[in-house]
């Protein structure tokens, strides 16, 4: 018998985990009207349902890959209206989680991958082999089993994690990198240099990061903003 499987937000994350499963019947709820079109023309999936309240069925595991602004609502629609189902999502950072009320079959995930592209029809079926996924500590060791089996069939190496040593770990090793990037074309921005006429690939790498979506990254540094000040004045130091 296939899985069952729902992906809310199949831009270009859901829909490369959508691409990825094998063996599994895939729905989506996706509300952008643009990606509509493309999701229905890919056959991937078994349903794609276009406003929330026209969802049905008997899903073992919803994943959650919208914006970070939404995911608590979703959190508690779907906890709701599925609650024999495990829920997952894949935000960046994780404090606003960490001081909400969440339910007993949602435990957190963090895939370390993705792209500054958005869109489904971008989508990578690879894009989770050998990569690592970020689970959040809970005690339901059942689910945290199934969420890392889950995460184990798209080729995926899991690591299990608290809510402050996520944060933390990752304003490190991604957060203040974007910021630091996005800070830097901004600079550069104001000043009277023809910069990609000029520089090299080292700083094209360098601003590469800031290709990705503004708004969202925005989300995720106010979000984990006091470990990226912590970040800010040790750069200070190291600079002075």
């Amino acid at each position: 018998m296939s899985r069952e499987i729902l992906i809310v937000g199949s831009g270009f994350m859901g829909t490369s985990m959508a691409h990825a499963l094998k063996n599994c019947d895939i729905s989506c709820l996706e509300t952008h009207q643009a990606y509509l079109a493309t999701l229905r023309n890919l056959n991937i999936y078994k349903n794609v349902f276009s406003d929330v309240s026209d969802i049905e069925g008997k899903f073992e595991l919803i994943i959650i890959c919208t914006r970070q602004k939404d995911v608590l609502e979703h959190i508690s629609y779907f906890s709701t209206k599925f609650p024999e189902s495990l829920i997952t999502d894949i935000s960046s950072s994780k404090n606003f989680l960490q001081k909400a009320d969440l339910p007993s079959n949602f435990i957190s995930s963090h895939p370390i991958c993705g792209s500054h592209k958005v869109g489904p029809e971008d989508a990578e079926p690879d894009l989770f082999e050998d990569k690592e996924v970020i689970i959040i500590d809970s005690a339901h060791h059942e689910n945290l089993n199934k969420l890392e089996s889950f995460w184990s069939s798209l080729g995926a190496k899991t690591t299990v994690m608290n809510f402050s040593e996520h944060d933390k770990n990752y304003a490190l090793l991604s957060h203040f990198p974007h910021l630091f990037s996005f800070i830097y074309r901004e600079i550069l921005d104001e000043e009277d240099i023809d910069y990609k006429k000029f520089s090299g690939d080292s700083l094209k790498e360098i601003l590469r990061l800031s290709e990705a979506n503004e708004h969202l990254w925005n989300e995720i540094f106010l979000d984990n903003k006091d470990n990226l000040e912590q970040i800010k004045e040790k750069l200070k130091k190291k600079l002075l």
